[in-house]
């Protein structure tokens, strides 16, 4: 039997694997419209020049407990991704009745229509630096100026790649300025974002064509119809502090306009400080107690003298 599923849930993997010619970019969970069952959705891109014809991954699940619900392979076979591509995401590798808190991918196998085959078990992970996110207004307006939707994070240049605007990550094998996610053009799309800046975000002009832009290589659907299948239980293992995502982080609470999202890791006190009275003067006005200073360093020293010699004067009627 097949359902619909509509997206639940998404999260973009926090790491890179360098080096490697397909990556892991993001987890979806779906749920079902008839029996409400969860949907895991992996999608991943090929990066390589050559077309990709098989994709074997290993996956682990696990619940919002940190126990392991689901650890299996699952193999994307008759594939023909070419360089840029993102695959995956209409085919589930689990099907839940539960919720699932975290996914962790790994790498396995992949073919090329060359005949090719490449073993992506030995390309390390490399963490990637959380994206930064727009201001919501800015956000808005970046999105109006371009024409796309979902533009929420600040384009940007890393040592090992560059984010777009959109979230997606491409590492510098991937060799390109277009975006394939959402067809953005690296280069003007941070232009637009300064020219916003400089003019202090106000309102965009209509413009035609702002930015060089490409359609996005796959459109999302707002629903999904996958096959239902069922992985490998496993059995319960504590939460891993290295799970590669967490697809369903908790909701926190709205914050007042205006008041700053502390760091992870740091703690934030409300400490009072007292500012030294400091008076303030025009332009050629003097600070009385500066001409009071000056008058004493004046005339100090004449009228000390004329005291002591007051005082030996005296002293020395006093021996007479």
């Amino acid at each position: 039997m097949e359902e619909n599923f509509d997206l639940l849930a998404q999260s973009r993997a926090n790491y890179f694997t360098k080096g490697s010619p397909v990556q892991f970019v993001k987890v979806e969970l779906l749920k079902g419209d008839v029996t409400g069952d969860i949907a895991v959705c992996l999608s991943f891109k090929n990066i390589s020049a050559a077309r990709l014809t098989r994709l074997q991954i290993t996956f682990k699940c696990k619940d919002r407990s940190g126990a392991v619900v689901c650890q299996d392979r699952f193999v994307y076979e008759d594939l023909s991704a070419a360089h840029g591509e993102v695959f995956g995401a209409d085919d589930a590798v689990y099907i839940s009745s539960s919720p699932i808190g975290s996914v962790e991918v790994e790498l396995g196998t992949a073919r090329f229509a060359d005949g090719s085959s490449v073993d992506l078990t030995a390309y390390p992970r490399v963490r990637l630096a959380p994206p930064k996110k727009l201001p919501a207004e800015l956000a808005a307006k970046l999105c109006e100026r371009t024409h796309k939707e979902g533009l929420t994070v600040v384009p940007q240049v890393l040592d090992e790649g560059w984010y777009c605007a959109c979230g997606a990550f491409h590492p510098r094998e991937e060799d390109g300025v277009w975006c394939s996610e959402c067809g953005c053009d690296r280069i003007l799309l941070q232009n637009t974002l300064s020219s916003l800046l400089q003019t202090g975000a106000s309102a965009p002009a209509a413009d035609d064509e702002p930015t060089r832009m490409v359609p996005p290589v796959r459109q999302e659907e707002p629903t999904r119809t996958v096959p239902p299948i069922s992985g490998r239980p496993a059995a319960a293992a504590p939460l891993d502090e290295d799970d590669d995502v967490i697809v369903a982080p908790p909701r926190r609470a709205a914050r007042p306009a205006g008041q700053a999202q502390p760091a992870r890791g740091q703690y934030q006190a409300r400490v009072q400080y007292e500012e030294p009275y400091e008076e303030q003067y025009g332009e050629g006005e003097e600070d009385p107690r500066d001409v009071i200073a000056g008058r004493i360093i004046r005339w100090a020293p004449p009228i000390t003298a004329v005291l002591c010699a007051i005082i030996a004067a005296v002293g020395f009627l006093l021996t007479l």
